[in-house]
């Protein structure tokens, strides 16, 4: 399997998909802060409207793996999103939106945040899939449980 057939698997335009909200949605966030400077009230309701659609894009991938991948499958896929994103979102978008770069310690206090929203925020959309017995796992008990009670009593199924 060459690189570029990797890079092209048929799922991946999801996860570029999720890459890319995540960064539209900082890159937004930047811009319109940039309008209001942070310090006033509405530059601080940005930042909070900035995390929040952050935030449910993560939930959002979560829930997306969820149904349609295996547990073991999710955490590598999100785990390449929310680094690539984490580190585009700290390092390139500061300087697409034109808004004063932060400082090393800036940086790394942005990428811990980030990475932890992100990673917390695509944990709780899976735990809502998990929750709804919708995910794989929960889907293959379902049928085995139904498989077994018309095994077992094969007159009422």
């Amino acid at each position: 399997m060459t690189l570029l057939s990797r890079l092209l698997i048929p799922h991946w335009p999801s996860i570029y998909g999720f890459a890319l909200g995540l960064i539209v949605a900082n890159l937004a966030g930047r811009i319109a802060s940039r309008q209001w400077s942070e310090g006033t009230v509405v530059g601080d309701l940005v930042g909070v409207y900035t995390f929040g659609a952050m935030a449910a894009v993560a939930v959002a991938a979560g829930i997306w793996w969820g149904v349609r991948r295996r547990r073991q499958e999710i955490t590598g896929e999100l785990l390449v999103i929310f680094v690539v994103a984490t580190l585009f979102t700290v390092l390139v978008n500061p300087l697409i939106a034109r808004v004063d770069y932060p400082s090393l310690d800036g940086v790394f206090s942005q990428t811990l945040i980030y990475f932890a929203l992100l990673a917390l925020s695509g944990w709780v959309g899976y735990l809502i899939v998990m929750a709804l017995g919708v995910d794989t796992y929960g889907r293959e008990l379902k049928a085995t449980k139904i498989a077994f009670e018309r095994k077992a009593n094969p007159k009422s199924a």
